[in-house]
């Protein structure tokens, strides 16, 4: 059987919702956002692999139980929920690598994606494999973005793999307000963060309140700063937005210095993939759960059972 965790868990998809709940290709199709063409092939790779015998096979067929329950449980129209790691440490980067596969799956010649930061997203861009010729192009959601961009582009395979790179000529977070409003007026600014709400799909990590956060190891802001935050309520951050366990952003200062895309703005899209796993980030998972912002959910098994429990007894 294939080692393509993405395409192992979609190969069994397809056969489960072919040959157990009776959907026709073309439901499939609907269903998983694929042409009725990739349904056909699948369904034969499923019988040649050997994936469809006398019942559906695979270890990600407990996933994908897991993922029904999951976006029943938070109304969800997409997710992807990887077996969990047996060494912990390494859920990002199995995470991420399940976010690059999910994407080469879903990626058309010449789409637009919308990046947001993170270790998640970093890791998501260097494992993305692109058809040759595909002219995929990206945009980044805030300033600030040196950390992925950084040794990338001449990297085999790196950022010269996509055709356009759009990136907001900004800091992350400005000095003052005043510097932050100055930014946002720029037309070249405004323009980017216009072709963001654009973007075919939009990837963000998720974060943390911990001193391992990424927004602290990037010097993005102090660690004095995140305590202020934490005894706000806050439980974690998409595109450096903080909210609560409800998933209401908090009317924090800093918010007011931020170069980018606002969490406001990125609600009204359907089109939103989050890439995030680990006990760490169960609360601040959760809130982003619970405040809508998020579309597809990409995370592992252990997370996505906690996160239900949560759910449950909430």
């Amino acid at each position: 059987m294939t080692n393509d965790i993405y395409t192992e868990n979609m190969l069994i998809k397809v056969a489960w919702y072919y040959y157990k709940e009776n959907l026709t290709q073309n439901e499939i199709a609907d269903l998983l956002e694929l042409s009725r063409t990739k349904v056909v092939r699948l369904l034969e790779r499923a019988r040649i692999e050997g994936i469809v015998q006398f019942q559906i096979k695979g270890q990600s067929t407990n996933c994908l139980s897991i993922e029904k329950e999951f976006k029943d449980a938070f109304s969800l129209p997409n997710a992807f929920i990887i077996p969990t790691p047996l060494n912990k440490r390494d859920v990002s980067d199995s995470l991420s690598r399940a976010a690059a596969q999910y994407l080469h799956h879903k990626l058309q010649p010449n789409d637009l994606v919308g990046l947001g930061w993170g270790r998640a997203v970093s890791r998501t861009i260097d494992y993305l494999t692109l058809e040759p010729n595909s002219q995929i192009s990206v945009v980044t959601l805030t300033g600030g973005v040196n950390y992925y961009l950084h040794n990338r582009r001449s990297q085999d395979g790196g950022m010269e793999r996509f055709h356009d790179i759009h990136v907001i000529p900004a800091p992350f977070l400005a000095s003052t307000e005043e510097m932050a409003e100055s930014f946002l007026s720029e037309p070249s600014i405004k323009e980017i963060l216009e072709l963001g709400g654009l973007a075919k799909y939009i990837v963000v990590g998720i974060g943390g309140i911990s001193p391992d956060a990424t927004i602290i190891q990037e010097e993005k802001m102090t660690l004095n700063e995140l305590t202020y935050i934490k005894q706000q309520n806050a439980v974690g951050d998409i595109l450096g937005q903080f909210f609560d366990r409800n998933g209401d952003i908090l009317p924090l200062p800093h918010h007011k210095r931020l170069i980018g895309m606002n969490l406001y703005c990125l609600k009204s899209q359907n089109n939103v993939i989050a890439v995030a796993g680990g006990e760490r980030k169960i609360d601040a998972i959760y809130g982003a759960l619970k405040g809508g912002y998020i579309h597809t959910m990409i995370t592992d098994e252990t997370t996505a059972v906690s996160l239900m429990n949560m759910e449950v007894k909430s």
